[in-house]
């Protein structure tokens, strides 16, 4: 058995939309701060601004140290999710062999020059996307990060006996045209 180690770099052919489901935790301060303007009754239009504003803000992957990232666990789980249509691996093996190298993984995109803080992606409509999604029986606006021109790198250390180089390198291809990474990919 031996650790190998790959790089990797994933260029995207549409813009990525960025969903961080931190939300979920009604002890989130962004789920708490959205709960504070959804409880009332009637919402000024500044209400609904910053209800945009919260949203798109809770689901950036955002670190102060590398800025705007890409979870590494959106690269290995769409590799191990292909690994068994392409290597006939299956996922408990495939993940005992496949490890990241680092947790967070920087996005590079058009215009990262101009973001240093977490408000200059919220504040810049060139980074947002506004949708009407269905809830229900009624549409609802939706605001996300968008991200266009954008890419990645990293580097993934594999064991040798559960996938070899070609099987990893395909099984990646395969990943990423066919399973995408983000929101409504």
């Amino acid at each position: 058995m031996a650790i190998r180690h790959a790089n990797v770099k994933i260029t995207g052919i549409a813009p990525m939309l960025q969903n961080n489901p931190q939300t979920v935790d009604p002890f989130n301060l962004y789920a708490r701060r959205k709960k504070a303007i959804t409880n009332k009754r009637a919402k000024t239009d500044d209400d609904l601004l910053e209800l945009g504003n919260i949203e798109t803000e809770s689901k950036i992957y955002f670190d102060d140290k590398i800025g705007v990232y890409v979870p590494a666990t959106w690269l290995t789980e769409a590799i191990i999710v292909s690994a068994f249509s392409i290597a006939k691996i299956g996922r408990a093996k495939m993940r005992g062999g496949l490890f990241a190298t680092e947790p967070k993984i920087k996005l590079h995109y058009k215009g990262m020059e101009k973001v240093k803080t977490i408000t200059d992606i919220v504040m810049n409509p060139d980074f947002r996307q506004r949708m009407l999604l269905k809830q229900g029986q009624v549409r609802v606006p939706k605001d996300a990060p968008i991200y266009h021109d954008w890419h990645f790198e990293t580097a993934l250390e594999y064991d040798d006996t559960v996938v070899d180089f070609g099987s990893l390198k395909k099984t990646i291809e395969r990943a990423a045209m066919y399973g995408g990474f983000g929101d409504f990919r």
